[in-house]
């Protein structure tokens, strides 16, 4: 099994076309280096949307694409890396998970109000965190 890596901060990398519930894991080197050309051909395609709905006298917004546009271009949200073939690489999923980067926060724990530390992988979603509401919600 092969995965994607974002460069910028070594975490896995999700196509931003494929649905959720296949992964991030691939089959072959190929089908992953094809998921990255996947993405900058979805970044392009955002970027032509918006480029015709400027000709066509329409606010950029009023393209389908306009977020992705945004996450390609814009240097404020700070991910313009994702629009940018080298900022990938494909790797082994065991050699991943070796060097599987981890962050550790420090806060206030919603379901009892305590200072806590937690560690966890760069790629666990939020909301499995002590530290969010919706991990306490259920």
């Amino acid at each position: 099994m092969f995965v994607i890596v974002n460069k910028k901060n070594d975490s896995l990398f999700s196509e931003p076309s494929r649905p959720s519930y296949r992964g991030t894991n691939y089959k072959t080197e190929a089908a992953a280096k094809a998921g990255i050309t996947r993405t900058m051909k979805f970044y392009d395609k955002a970027k032509a949307q918006v480029a015709e709905a400027l000709a066509n006298g329409d606010k950029e917004y009023m393209a389908p694409l306009y977020n992705a546009y945004r996450e390609a271009t814009d240097p404020i949200l700070e991910r313009t890396h994702l629009a940018d073939r080298d900022n990938y690489r494909v790797m082994d999923a065991e050699e991943y998970a070796l060097i599987e980067p981890t962050i550790t926060r420090t806060g206030i724990c919603p379901g009892t109000g305590k200072e806590i530390t937690v560690s966890a992988s760069i790629n666990q979603p939020d909301y499995l965190s002590p530290l969010s509401e919706s991990y306490w919600a259920s």
